[in-house]
């Protein structure tokens, strides 16, 4: 089989969404302006707003480059004389074929392994795969048995057997207990290990903000990596990929789940533990802190029957929480009740709940056709991420559901965008919407050592604030670790749909005629809600700025 000439597909790919309609002139001078702040290529742009699945992009390359497809029927692994090593490294799967041996990349893009490839094996042709498929075929390689496959992650067998000895010694099972204890004293929400240069740096993060631990310092760091990943059944030999897993434990007296991650770092394995303690939820809409009038208005809208109802912050702003909270409100056996969760943060007893799997298949949209022909009422979707789980969303909601989502966007306006942009007809959407609601987490002020001060005149004048009034400043003290502040409330804004909106959508949906329509229908947004909580005492103006500005 003769090897197609390598193409420039960077340069070209562009080019070809234009001729096949796929972006429109607009569509790709927005995709490149997205492009100059991300360092994703624009074929994995492409996929990630929903524009292209992984196949249909992949049948474009395909036809650009000349190398065809890889169907992986049949075909089995055989030893091509490379290192393991520089095979996992480069993505390269070397097959045993009906017709002979194959080359499988996912990188059409890598102008330079292509030529490399066909200069050392030019009588073996290649093939694409997208690289999801490519990775399970290479996990499948190298990572089913963790002894065959340490020596090309970089580890030895003696090397693994080693740490899990050291793993389970008093002092590492003692050093790893007591900085989750200390994590859930101090009410952390993450705790960071962080490896460098100079040692093992270790952060909590209290109240949205990370602090650095002074002591102590994990020893042996090696041995504590390794004692958490057990802990989380992670794979200990493991070090060149990210992985994620679970821990569920006791500690201070409190039940606590702990997510973990993990990332591989120049100087060791940089580890992330999210601390989801159980006794501090509360999952009541009232209990979220929210102001009364968003409170009123999610309990409105979780009554109706239908429609699609989004929370939109950035990571870490309460959207899963506030979600929960709402569903516990309609639990009352009338209504079957689902959720798609990455992954399930809190068991609620009354809701059935499915944790997504990527890695065998069980994606959110997929998640999503299968529990839509179970005769749901209310559908939950953990996050909307792609144009196929938005419109599946959609069409839920027009046939009968009542659909709760969370979004990643900077405004509650900032939604419609999203989903416009992720390919969402704009008819579609202006019927399905029924609110969306934006929110943050500011820190609130410790009640102890709080004190009163006068805004200067410039402060008064660009936030209207009452002349004379003093309000409330950060001092800080020893009960709340001399920050000036002590937990977190919630502020938050809530879009809800009128006429005048859903004609906007369909006239003009920019952000700004969205925000003109929405202020005329006493919209109150994410900074007027935090000005109240200033007034109020709760919080100070600079938070608010940091937060919200």
């Amino acid at each position: 089989m003769a090897v197609a000439t390598s193409v420039s597909v960077p340069s070209g790919l562009a080019a070809l969404l234009l001729q096949r309609g796929i972006l429109d002139a607009s569509g790709l001078a927005r995709v490149e302006e997205i492009r100059a702040h991300s360092p994703q290529r624009l074929s994995h742009l492409v996929v990630d707003m929903g524009l292209l699945s992984w196949d249909a992009l992949y049948d474009i390359f395909a036809d650009a480059t000349g190398l065809p497809l890889w169907d992986g029927e049949g075909d089995s692994f055989v030893d091509e004389g490379f290192p393991d090593g520089f095979l996992d490294y480069n993505h390269i799967l070397p097959v045993q074929r009906v017709g002979g041996q194959s080359l499988v990349i996912d990188d059409p893009e890598d102008d330079g392994l292509i030529d490399m490839l066909q200069r050392l094996r030019p009588e073996v042709p290649l093939f694409l795969a997208p690289p999801q498929k490519l990775k399970h075929a290479l996990e499948a390689l190298f990572g089913t048995n963790a002894d065959e496959s340490t020596e090309a992650r970089g580890l030895g067998a003696e090397d693994i057997s080693h740490l899990k000895d050291l793993a389970l010694e008093a002092p590492i099972i003692r050093q790893v207990s007591e900085l989750i204890t200390a994590g859930v004293e101090m009410r952390a929400s993450d705790i960071h290990l962080e490896p460098g240069k100079q040692g093992v740096e270790l952060r909590y993060r209290v109240d949205g903000v990370l602090h650095a631990r002074a002591a102590p310092l994990p020893h042996d760091y090696p041995a504590v990596s390794s004692r958490i990943k057990i802990l989380a059944n992670l794979d200990i030999a493991e070090r060149r990929l990210p992985q994620d897993g679970r821990i569920r434990l006791r500690t201070a007296g409190r039940d606590v789940d702990i997510r973990v991650s993990t990332l591989p770092t120049p100087h060791g394995e940089d580890i992330v533990l999210r601390l989801l303690d159980q006794k501090t939820q509360s999952l009541s809409l009232q209990a979220t802190g929210l102001a009364s009038r968003i409170v009123d208005l999610y309990k409105e809208n979780l009554r109706r029957s239908n429609g699609l109802i989004l929370v939109t912050g950035p990571t870490g702003s309460g959207k899963s929480t506030t979600l929960y909270s709402g569903l516990t409100e309609i639990i009352d056996g009338t209504r079957k009740i689902i959720t798609v969760e990455d992954p399930v943060e809190y068991e609620i007893p009354g809701i059935t709940q499915m944790q997504v799997n990527e890695g065998a298949g069980l994606t959110f949209s997929t998640v999503l056709r299968s529990i839509l022909r179970h005769d749901p009422d209310v559908v939950f979707i953990g996050e909307i991420r792609d144009r196929e789980t938005a419109e599946i969303a959609v069409q839920a909601s027009l046939t009968g559901h009542l659909v709760l989502s969370t979004i990643h966007t900077n405004s509650a306006t900032g939604a419609i965008g999203r989903f416009l942009d992720m390919g969402v007809a704009d008819y579609l959407l202006s019927s399905s919407l029924i609110a969306i609601s934006a929110q943050r987490l500011l820190r609130r002020l410790c009640e102890d050592c709080r004190q009163l001060e006068l805004p200067d005149a410039a402060t008064v004048e660009r936030f209207g604030l009452d002349a004379g009034k003093p309000l409330f400043h950060a001092k800080g003290c020893p009960k709340c670790g001399r920050t000036g502040y002590r937990g977190r409330l919630p502020i938050g804004e809530m879009l809800q749909m009128t006429p005048a909106l859903r004609q906007q959508i369909l006239q003009d949906p920019s952000t700004g005629a969205l925000n003109a329509a929405a202020h005329a229908g006493h919209f109150r947004t994410l900074m007027d809600d935090g000005l109240e909580r200033v007034r109020e005492g709760l919080t100070t103006i600079e938070e608010v700025l940091r937060v919200a500005g």
